[in-house]
């Protein structure tokens, strides 16, 4: 789902019900027959000059073994066959935590791959704007028929400015995906507890982690919410504890994975500008003091450490995009008996629930102007729609069967080191390949692991909890300038200053610092120009 679920999310199709599902998705062509049909069509016709075509791939850094990325059994498979459909793709890695800084610096010096992917809505408006990308109705028309037949939610929804076409969207086909806080049942089973519903049971229970130590780990060594580095590359979050606080998420998505504010009377008003937010970060700095969050995530700007606290067990309590079964699996492999559970989302001070619903569309591809053969690049997209399967499942009979329907995993730990690590971040086109699963498909899915039974009994609950609680952020359709000119700024600003008013004694003091920053790099300017925006597209606040 980064998020989530993104943006989005790499799982174990093992552990996970098929990391694709999170993002949810449709079916696909099948690949053999595309890849028949063109080998068919090449022995028919002369030898061509292949279209050269370079292609932005997300690098997480995250190879089970070392492999490197651009020598993965899948994208070799795609090099190989695109070839026959006179391609010559070659892929150029973007550090995942690094986009932004990346994305302005190809463009800004026209050495940018023919494909470039960002989740930022308003970094598309911002070069469009300025003509640094092609115009891609036409070529689309032309070059683009198979992803118009499978992508047109998707492009009704997003890629366009001022009328024309800028981007082609990937589509997620399930929006129940993204961050979840997740709890260790067998703690809480030891002590007798229940999985805490408010931030003030959240407290009782973290602290009963750290005084009790249910894990048996050491109390110096109990981690009782675990959280790295408040970064671009953050993997654990503060949305669900900070929804529970009465911080709504009535802006638009920023790089700083909490909630983003709330819309009152018209008018609104970011996190940090909030009498909510304040009594939020007030807790979290309450926390720290009292020794039940990470001691030293500020320098954990690489999330090891984070990894460290979950993967070894010495962690309770967090907020995150890793499904409960994958964290599961992943601390099970120290302690044997761990087991994560899904937490519902924690009563708001007006009683409500809330959860996060992700857009109809998500990654969005762009075809820069300094791309000399952009008809190439939108030929290349048209070769994944028709080789939509590959990038959602892996190789049919090898990586999957289909069985009534639905793509089971034939060999989950062959599928963990040939291809969990990285394929979903080559599907450009779709997010996922079905919709969220109900527990008896979660059964099928996972038919071959013996495991299966658990695995529908943890996920099934992540799930129908989107259902129950999800509403979606607002997503704008207009360029907006004080974003473009602050945002980076503002966002850069909060990563050091929210750090710093969790860890320091004098937190008020502290707090008022950094709003006084935050509006100093014009915060009160952002804030306006997203209160104009929510009242052209008519908003309501999700604080009800």
């Amino acid at each position: 789902m980064k998020a989530t679920l993104n943006r989005g999310l790499k799982l174990s199709m093992a552990a996970m019900l098929i990391p694709s599902l999170l993002i949810g998705c449709t079916g696909g062509a099948n690949p053999s027959d595309s890849t028949a049909a063109a080998g068919d069509a090449k022995k028919a016709a002369d030898p061509v000059k292949l279209e050269k075509v370079r292609v932005s791939l997300w690098d997480r850094s995250n190879s089970p073994s070392g492999e490197k990325l651009t020598d993965s059994l899948l994208v070799k498979w795609i090099k190989e066959n695109a070839k026959k459909e006179g391609l010559d793709v070659e892929y150029v890695t973007l550090p995942r935590s690094q986009e932004s800084e990346k994305n302005s610096t190809w463009m800004a010096s026209g050495e940018s791959p023919d494909i470039l992917i960002t989740y930022d809505l308003n970094a598309m408006f911002k070069w469009a704007e300025q003509g640094g990308l092609w115009e891609l109705d036409t070529l689309l028309d032309k070059y683009g028929p198979d992803i118009k037949k499978l992508i047109k939610p998707a492009l009704d929804s997003a890629g366009t400015y001022k009328g024309k076409r800028y981007a082609i969207p990937a589509m997620r086909m399930s929006t129940a995906v993204g961050p979840s806080m997740k709890i260790r049942q067998d703690w809480l089973d030891k002590l007798n507890m229940k999985a805490p519903t408010t931030l003030d049971e959240l407290y009782t229970v973290l602290k009963a982690f750290k005084e009790k130590d249910p894990g048996g780990v050491g109390k110096d060594n109990v981690v009782p919410w675990a959280i790295p580095a408040i970064n671009q590359g953050m993997k654990a979050f503060f949305y669900g504890p900070m929804w529970g606080a009465g911080v709504a998420m009535d802006g638009p998505k920023t790089e700083v994975y909490m909630p983003t504010g709330n819309y009152t009377d018209g008018v609104f008003h970011s996190a940090v500008d909030l009498p909510e937010g304040k009594a939020f970060f007030a807790f979290m700095n309450k926390l720290y003091r009292e020794g039940l969050l990470s001691k030293e995530f500020v320098t954990d700007v690489n999330s090891q450490q984070y990894q460290q606290h979950y993967t070894s067990g010495t962690a309770g309590f967090i907020d995150s995009n890793n499904p409960v079964w994958e964290m599961t699996v992943e601390t099970r492999k120290t302690v044997p008996t761990a087991t994560w559970v899904t937490v519902e989302p924690f009563k708001r001070p007006n009683g409500t629930q809330l959860t996060s619903l992700e857009s109809q569309f998500g990654l969005l591809n762009l075809i820069p102007k300094s791309t000399k053969n952009p008809e190439a690049a939108v030929k290349f997209l048209n070769f994944l729609a028709k080789n939509v399967a590959i990038v959602q499942s892996g190789l049919e009979g090898t990586h999957y069967k289909v069985d009534n329907g639905v793509r089971t995993v034939i060999d989950p730990a062959k599928n963990v080191k040939e291809i969990d690590w990285y394929f979903n971040d080559l599907n450009l086109l779709t997010q996922g390949y079905m919709g969220p699963p109900t527990k008896e498909q979660i059964l099928q899915i996972n038919a071959a692991d013996p495991k299966k039974e658990e695995i529908a009994k943890l996920m099934d609950p992540y799930y129908r909890m989107f259902e129950k609680y999800g509403k979606s952020y607002p997503v704008f359709d207009t360029q907006r300038k004080v974003a473009e000119k602050n945002g980076v700024n503002i966002t850069k600003y909060l990563y050091e200053k929210l750090s710093k008013v969790i860890i320091v004694p004098n937190f008020d003091q502290e707090w008022d610092a950094l709003v006084a920053g935050w509006e100093k790099n014009g915060g009160r300017e952002y804030d306006k120009e997203v209160t104009e925006n929510l009242k052209n597209i008519n908003w309501k606040t999700t604080n009800k």
